[in-house]
């Protein structure tokens, strides 16, 4: 019956389905459904009228019939119908599991994502290309696409030259850099930065070196070691913030042996040519760009038209995504050129997804900041305040509860901002376990599980709408029906916020829900049917703060 309706547009789930084959039977409509490319639906509901309003938009509404006496709307391209309060909340509630449907024509979807620096510890600033990239992957993930998380790390470049030439002045061998390894290369690279800055030689140095190794001149066991030290310390990062990613590329990959093929195809089209001081330029914007050193050494620009033709190669991606701040919006314009003029279809799915700065994130010293010291600070202030709290389980105090608090804590705070958006980061906002936080989710989370299992009541496998009449509830019913239209508008714009933003009112509705409602001590049917709404509501909240990157707690 639905098989015509544009999947990629609506990826309806079984529920929507159900609602919408009531929707158009009601309406006298159902002859028509398979001429509509559905692209909107909200559901509103009004408890003085005893019905709920499910208003959809498509571009080909306009082909529906007019004369049905439940259509509200003189818009050619929206129709409003109405429902039955009960049939709607028994739909509802007895549909309530938001698994997708089999998606029969996945995409192949590339994200890069995260991608430090080796030798150096992982910087604040990563962070939100980590979480912003790693909620793109698990949201595709839900709709079923083929996702491919890939970390792509910096291995490569003058830095690196700077780097050894201060293992070496400060006499330090790798294989002797046990405690805290990336924390003592971080302050060696410093220290030679340091020196650079003053001395024109040690970056001569630093050059001559990256360009040895570039050309294969020089011995690369420091850089092996270097590069599996910092992998093993990263690791733990992404373990705490529940990230795993399916391949890791480096720079290092598009060395400048490994893409010197490419760049003479480059040069024999001319896409690139040589200048007056020996590089290999291209044209971008009315200007000249350098895509290789007069020595032959690659920059990141080579090294990311290289990557980009390779990976789509290996992948075939019908999208290849990079999570990079704002600032990087010209480096992609011109790789995405550059790599379009040898291969169109190859950056006909590629996308920069910007994103803005974090502000003001410090940790109480106020010392630069990495990201282990602000989970580590997350971790420790939950720690205090679930010591102070009363509502603190004495089996709920312990590291790893504190631990995910605190990951939470960061993560919702940064993915309730819009992505391009700069903000400025706040702990006592980020951490307050009142109103609009990621904590507060946890709690009703947490509260929500607590009430299936210690009310002795049995969530019922059917609803009962005659015992459900409470407003309350038709209020949480309607925001539980729109969640599939948020996670499609979360997807198509890739705007995390939007799926925060409805956890926190469906928390706030649901808290309501708690005041105005009793499961235990009334009628055991009228408690087992009011439990399935509270239950439903943690589906959706549990769903809801996994696709975000959130692992849901039980006990707090």
């Amino acid at each position: 019956m639905f098989s015509n309706i544009n999947y990629e547009i609506t990826m309806v789930t079984k529920l929507k389905r159900i609602l919408l084959r009531k929707v158009f039977t009601q309406s006298g409509l159902e002859s028509n459904v398979n001429t509509i490319n559905l692209n909107h639906m909200h559901v509103s509901y009004k408890h003085k009228e005893n019905i709920f309003i499910v208003n959809l938009a498509s571009d080909s509404i306009h082909k529906l019939e007019k004369g049905n006496k439940n259509h509200k709307s003189d818009n050619r391209e929206q129709i409003a119908v109405d429902i039955d309060r009960n049939l709607f909340v028994k739909y509802v509630l007895e549909n309530i599991s938001h698994e997708p449907l089999p998606n029969p024509k996945p995409k192949k979807i590339v994200i890069d994502f995260s991608s430090p620096n080796i030798a150096k510890p992982f910087h604040v600033g990563h962070l939100r290309s980590t979480i912003i990239g790693n909620f793109i992957a698990n949201i595709n993930k839900y709709y079923h696409n083929d996702v491919v998380k890939l970390n792509y790390l910096g291995d490569w470049g003058t830095q690196f030259g700077l780097l050894q030439y201060g293992l070496q002045q400060k006499k330090i061998a790798v294989h002797d850099l046990c405690n805290n390894p990336i924390q003592n290369l971080y302050e060696v690279y410093v220290h030679a930065n340091k020196l650079a800055s003053i001395d024109d030689n040690v970056q001569k140095q630093a050059k001559k070196y990256f360009s040895d190794i570039e050309q294969g001149r020089s011995d690369l066991e420091n850089w092996r070691k270097i590069r599996e030290i910092t992998v093993q310390e990263l690791e733990k990062i992404y373990h705490r913030l529940g990230i795993t990613f399916d391949d890791y590329h480096w720079e290092s990959d598009y060395n400048g042996v490994a893409i010197k093929t490419l760049m003479e195809t480059l040069e024999n089209q001319n896409i690139i040519t040589t200048d007056d001081l020996g590089k290999k330029v291209a044209e971008f914007n009315n200007r000249a760009i350098t895509v290789l050193k007069s020595d032959n050494s690659t920059l990141y620009l080579s090294r990311d038209i290289a990557a980009l033709l390779d990976r789509y190669q290996k992948y075939s991606f019908d999208r290849m995504l990079y999570v990079v701040d704002n600032a990087q919006t010209d480096h992609f314009a011109a790789v995405f050129h550059i790599v379009g003029k040898l291969n169109k279809e190859c950056t006909e799915g590629c996308e920069h997804v910007k994103f803005g700065r974090i502000k003001g994130m410090s940790t109480r010293s106020g010392n630069v900041v990495f990201l282990n010291n602000i989970l580590d600070e997350a971790k420790q202030k939950m720690f205090e305040k679930q010591q102070e709290s009363k509502n603190t389980r004495t089996s709920a105090i312990n590291e790893e509860t504190c631990d995910i608090l605190g990951t939470t804590a960061v993560i919702l705070n940064d993915l309730k901002q819009r992505r391009q958006k700069d903000y400025v980061f706040d702990w006592d906002r980020a951490l307050q376990s009142e109103g609009d936080s990621g904590i507060k989710l946890q709690y009703l989370h947490c509260r929500l599980w607590s009430l299936e299992n210690n009310t002795g009541v049995t969530i019922p496998t059917f609803c009962e709408p005659d015992c459900l009449t409470e407003e309350i509830i038709g209020e949480v019913v309607a925001e539980l029906a729109r969640f599939e239209e948020i996670l499609n508008q979360s997807l198509k714009v890739k705007e995390a916020c939007i799926i925060v933003n409805y956890l926190f009112r469906l928390a706030r509705h649901v808290n309501r829900m708690f005041n105005d409602l009793k499961v235990k001590n009334v009628d055991k049917d009228l408690g087992s049917q009011r439990l399935l709404v509270f239950h439903s509501a943690r589906i959706v909240i549990k769903t809801g703060l996994e696709i975000l990157g959130v692992k849901p707690l039980y006990e707090m």
